[in-house]
């Protein structure tokens, strides 16, 4: 289990209230990660919950703070494997990105395997030529498939929607909420929408290829894992 699989989703909504205060450059102190998670969820949190949150992230070393709070290395971490996992489990390989810019991974990848294909090709077999040679052409098509997070609320809200109507006491297949999305928005929307819900806390996975939402166990905002 990953350290955000193990915070509260209150305990989500500050980390990505952090991230968004960090990325647009303002002072995430407690009173504004506050209203931050309010202003989300519509929804009036008591002082005194926000303040154990934090606190429980502080000693889980997620975040530290001197009066501000900030992303540790740990708590990145566990942002970054949130957004992976449903990846990972639909089958779909993104590219890495870092404050907006698409990192060339797989073209760089890509580029250095036809290096290598050239100074092999004596020694290789014609079959085996064509199996490295496929392998570069998929790392050139899915170049630049990057995921932004916040997704379309339309999106988001129906993502949701189609969870609740197909889980039962194990979850919503990964596989099939993201067919079904993707059927009417297409494949990389449908993929942001659910990968925004994961890393928002708004759902979870309680196995490794099935989506569950938040408030399916719990009707007090923020108390579910």
């Amino acid at each position: 289990m990953t350290a955000w699989h193990t915070c509260t989703a209150l305990q989500r909504d500050l980390l990505k209230a952090i991230a968004d205060h960090d990325h647009y450059d303002r002072e995430a102190t407690a009173d504004a990660l506050q209203i931050a998670v309010e202003t989300r969820h519509e929804a009036t949190l008591n002082d005194a919950r926000v303040t154990d949150a934090l606190a429980g992230l502080e000693a889980d070393d997620l975040v530290a703070t001197d009066g501000t709070y900030a992303l540790t290395d740990r708590g990145q971490d566990a942002i970054t494997q949130a957004a992976r996992s449903l990846a990972i489990v639909t089958g779909y390989d993104l590219v890495v990105t870092d404050g907006g810019t698409t990192i060339p991974s797989h073209a760089a990848a890509a580029s250095r395997l036809d290096t290598a294909l050239q100074a092999a090709e004596p020694a290789l077999a014609d079959d085996e030529l064509e199996l490295l040679d496929a392998v570069s052409t998929y790392l050139r098509n899915t170049d630049g498939f990057v995921v932004q997070t916040h997704a379309e609320p339309a999106i988001r809200s129906h993502a949701l929607d189609v969870i609740a109507t197909s889980e039962d006491g194990h979850g919503a297949s990964a596989g099939d909420v993201l067919d079904t999305l993707a059927k009417e928005y297409g494949a990389k929307r449908a993929l942001t929408a659910l990968l925004d819900l994961l890393v928002q806390g708004e759902c979870y996975q309680p196995e490794p290829a099935t989506l569950r939402r938040v408030d399916t166990d719990t009707d007090e905002l923020g108390d579910n894992r």
